[in-house]
């Protein structure tokens, strides 16, 4: 059975290697030259580190031993996983997928399977070339299409305006520098351009709540306390009841006495305390926790020296000397960056095939799936905390899909109505998720595809380490071999 991949970053290396293990025949288009798409153009701004501590960042089948890795050391082991599982060998770089359609025949879209057209990258000259494929992997990336307001007043500004995807070497040297944003990539680009730059300003609706690299006054390590099965317990209760146990149950009271005690640790871990109050979160945890990065090194620290000047302030429009902001003040610049987000749009997706709501939220069962449309998967767009470990798992739970080795399968019916539940909870306990972001919930959402494949979710030998050992790490989902689909039979093994 021959599966196309639409990509070749993390989701895509993972998703090839699982559905080739599964007995599937299958070919990975990227556009980029380089697997892993940390270095391409367009896949992240310059200077782009990895906020993941030891043994985070990495699959069940690669231990990955860096600690806060370089963006290169990324690129590296998303490489020589690449290498090590035959994913090299099926990879197509420098060709981009222009269109997936099903094709045509009776029943549902994309039970007939789907055409695939694409060409090489950049040359919109070339001819494209179609190829049919039984099934189609959607792990094209949700930080390609990017986001930025838009301004009145644009022709006005004289100087260079880019979205965080475009900074490149040297951009800020010897410039005034604006970068709009409150997220982990303007805070970012803010430190960055405080070294680089003549002056550097950030400017932020509101100030998002940043997790220190260690808690507990600087002595422990965050995925101690927030990536346990204790530390979740401590959030809203998860969506799916098959996911709560008794432990989820704690009383709110409990909860937001404990929640107290770690925002002021975060306050002082991160060095907030340091800063006047407008800059540091005005809503208490774990309110947007889904939105918090890991804090930058430095950033507190050029915000007491004066080096960058932060505001908060929504932005209304462009001058000729920078941005007007809704305070009346005006921040002046040479380069503006919007750090605004990406848009999560699959534009070479027939319009048949739809993805997501009015409000512009995926709509994919599990993240995974679309009702209604057969032999279809996204991975990469059930994010969590630690997403590569979330990417992994969508990828075997994907495989079983399509071999029909599911636990259960629900009908359509059932599917949009699960779909309507968790978007509700979503929106109640992650505003602004966009349908697709897990945030914290990095064990729930693994229990439930674990449970959904028919796989024990307790992952640990005794009770002290099932509960309080960090548990969103991928080591500890080793084994998940896939069923096997004889070549000659179709039977599932």
């Amino acid at each position: 059975m021959r599966v196309a991949v639409v990509g070749a970053g993390p989701a895509g290396i993972v998703a090839a290697k699982v559905l080739l293990e599964s007995g599937f025949e299958v070919t990975v288009f990227d556009k980029y030259r380089r697997v892993g798409g940390i270095w391409s153009p367009g896949g992240c701004y310059d200077g782009l580190a990895n906020q993941a501590s030891l043994r985070l960042f990495e699959f069940a089948d690669l231990p990955n031993r860096l600690h806060y890795a370089s963006a290169i050391e990324t690129q590296h082991y998303l490489e020589e996983y690449a290498e090590n599982f035959g994913v090299l060998k099926r990879l197509r770089p420098g060709t981009e997928v222009v269109a997936v359609r099903p094709v045509d025949g009776p029943g549902r879209a994309g039970a007939s399977g789907w055409l695939v057209e694409s060409r090489p990258a950049g040359d919109k000259a070339a001819q494209a070339e179609n190829e049919a494929f039984d099934y189609v992997v959607v792990a094209s990336g949700a930080h390609h299409h990017v986001r930025v307001p838009n301004l009145p007043g644009r022709e006005l500004f004289g100087g260079t305006v880019l979205h965080s995807n475009q900074v490149s070497a040297g951009t800020f040297e010897g410039r005034r520098v604006v970068v709009v944003g409150g997220g982990k990539s303007a805070l970012d680009l803010a430190t960055r351009a405080a070294r680089e730059a003549v002056s550097a300003t950030l400017v932020q609706r509101k100030v998002n709540w940043m997790v220190p690299e260690r808690l507990l006054f600087g002595l422990v390590g965050y995925k101690w306390i927030l990536m346990t099965r204790f530390g979740e317990a401590l959030l809203p209760r998860y969506h799916d009841p098959a996911c709560v146990r008794p432990i989820d149950r704690l009383g709110e009271r409990v909860k937001r006495a404990l929640w107290w005690g770690i925002a002021r640790d975060m306050i002082i871990s991160t060095g907030l305390y340091r800063l006047p109050r407008r800059l540091r979160p005005a809503n208490p945890l774990p309110f947007h926790l889904a939105h918090a990065g890991v804090m930058p090194r430095g950033y507190v620290r050029s915000v007491r020296r004066g080096q960058i000047t932060a505001k908060v302030s929504a932005v209304e429009a462009f001058t000729q000397a920078g941005l007007r902001l809704a305070t009346g003040e005006e921040a002046a610049a040479d380069v503006i960056v919007f750090a605004t987000g990406h848009h999560k749009v699959f534009p070479f997706l027939d319009p048949r095939v739809r993805v997501h709501d009015s409000a512009e939220r995926i709509r994919l069962y599990r993240g995974i799936v679309p009702p209604g449309v057969e032999q279809l998967g996204f991975v990469g767009f059930r994010q969590i905390f630690n997403n590569i470990m979330g990417m992994e798992l969508s990828a075997h739970w994907l495989a079983r899909y399509f071999l029909g080795a599911l636990r259960t399968t629900p009908d359509e019916q059932k599917m949009q109505e699960a779909i309507d539940s968790r978007l509700a909870w979503q929106e109640r306990v992650l505003p602004g998720s966009g349908g697709y972001d897990f945030g914290p919930y990095d064990i729930h959402s693994a229990d439930e595809l674990m449970h959904d494949m028919g796989l024990p979710s307790r992952r640990a030998r005794n009770l002290l380490a099932e509960y309080l050992l960090p548990g969103g790490a991928a080591y500890r989902y080793t084994g998940l071999t896939p069923p096997r689909r004889r070549p000659s039979t179709g039977i599932v093994t």
